[in-house]
């Protein structure tokens, strides 16, 4: 009798040890725009240089927003719409048709997509197969800024000088504020405000339960395409002006100014007290976030509209002439780089990171994905057959969902086989030395 409550024992905690190690796991998420509310840009996935292009995907439609990536499927903004694929191979799993450009970022949370688009919309859809969720149409003007969500609250920004918090549940208004002027810089949320420059070269802070106004700090210049990012008490923001602006987050006050040669388009990222940025005078930099002194400079090949992507000590960034950098966080010299070869005219959107690959895009609508370290690599897929959904009279979507072969579907399980059977074998010869 003790002999089979110990063998039904054994049974139990092998079979313990195998569904844990055969639950899938899934890559870390890169879930909004420069990967959470205070836009830090980065992660403690490590993708190490030299990368290997794993797939690339000609999406067919042109492109100003950046990929973001949950659960291992990536999410784009088009002039379509927004596209769902795989990021093991690359294949197109839903698409979701606007009627305007979906310019921002799209962010994730809880299994819900949250955009703006041009046709004055603000939406929520099913990020697992593209169903609509609700739809905000209170705006006068559409939507270039990528929302933020935190605080059970979605928060966006059209181009009609107004701010808005969702309710998070079924998009209805919280609270409104009348900014006053036009903005396309995407709010950073943290230590209490949310901020985010305009085009007439303000630099706002909204209370986060309120949307009362904080504090408003007046460059001089024509505009702010910069967004800002927040880390320890001080906001940083670039500028039209070729400076980045460091504010204090408790009185709105200037703490420093550093001036490059032409505009700052890049929103800078921060990470262990060092700000990083590129600019459009073909420079990326690295200052100390408490002084704004140059820690290093590296020059490379073009413009630099995009935001850095950080993971671990290796920042990331794409040029207008399409090269993709690698650099090293503490020297700035160049690890790895890489040409989509594309025209002059197009340009690398800001990179996302999750697991250990890279996800970039450009202008004119492809999609890149590189992978470092001992990923298996499939054959590339630059053209991928899928047919488009169709939305319905209101806006619906009917995603088309693609078959994906076992190796390729999301979420691959990480599983590790010979390591379960050595536990096993292991635990059995516990019990067997016991007896």
């Amino acid at each position: 009798m003790r002999n089979n409550m110990k063998n039904s024992r054994m049974i139990i905690i092998c079979l313990l040890l195998i569904s844990m190690l055969i639950t899938p796991v899934y890559a870390a998420d890169w879930s909004m725009f420069k990967n959470d509310p205070s836009h830090s840009g980065y992660t403690n996935d490590a993708v190490n240089p030299p990368l290997t292009l794993k797939w690339t995907k000609d999406i067919g439609f042109e492109t100003d927003s950046s990929p973001v990536v949950v659960n291992d499927v990536l999410y784009i903004g088009t002039t379509f719409g927004i596209h769902a694929l795989d990021i093991r191979s690359g294949k197109e799993l839903w698409t979701y048709h606007t009627n305007g450009f979906v310019k921002s970022v799209p962010t994730v949370s809880n299994d819900v997509l949250y955009f703006g688009a041009d046709d004055r919309k603000f939406y929520a859809v099913n990020a697992k197969d593209g169903t609509l969720l609700w739809i905000n149409d209170k705006a006068l003007d559409g939507y270039v800024a990528s929302a933020a969500v935190a605080n059970n609250m979605v928060y966006a920004m059209p181009k009609d000088g107004s701010f808005y918090a969702f309710d998070i549940r079924n998009g209805e208004i919280i609270w409104s504020t009348l900014i006053g002027k036009v903005a396309e810089s995407s709010p950073a949320v943290g230590e209490g405000i949310i901020a985010f420059g305009t085009d007439g070269g303000d630099i706002v802070a909204l209370d986060v339960s309120t949307g009362k106004e904080k504090w408003r700090y007046y460059t001089g210049v024509i505009e702010i395409k910069s967004s800002p990012v927040i880390a320890d008490g001080t906001l940083f923001v670039g500028s039209n002006d070729g400076s980045v602006y460091a504010i204090t987050i408790d009185k709105g006050t200037l703490k420093w100014k550093y001036s490059t040669s032409d505009n700052v388009e890049s929103s800078p990222s921060v990470k262990n007290g060092v700000v990083y940025f590129g600019s459009t005078d073909s420079n990326f930099f690295a200052l100390d976030a408490l002084t704004g002194k140059v820690i290093w400079k590296f020059p490379n090949s073009g413009p630099v509209l995009s935001a850095p992507a950080i993971s671990n000590d290796i920042v990331y960034f794409g040029t207008r002439n399409n090269f993709i950098y690698a650099l090293d966080t503490n020297t700035g010299k160049m690890l790895w780089k890489n040409s989509t070869g594309q025209n002059d005219k197009d340009y690398i959107t800001s990179p996302a990171i999750s697991g250990n690959m890279l996800f970039a895009s450009t202008h004119s609508g492809l999609l890149y994905a590189y992978s470092s370290g001992n990923m298996a690599t499939s054959t590339p897929t630059p053209a991928i057959e899928e047919t488009i959904a169709t939305p319905t009279v209101t806006q619906t979507a009917s995603p088309t969902v693609a078959t994906v072969k076992p190796s390729q579907t999301k979420g691959s399980p990480g599983f590790e086989f010979p390591v379960s059977i050595l536990l096993i074998l292991a635990v059995f010869g516990m019990y067997r030395k016991k007896k």
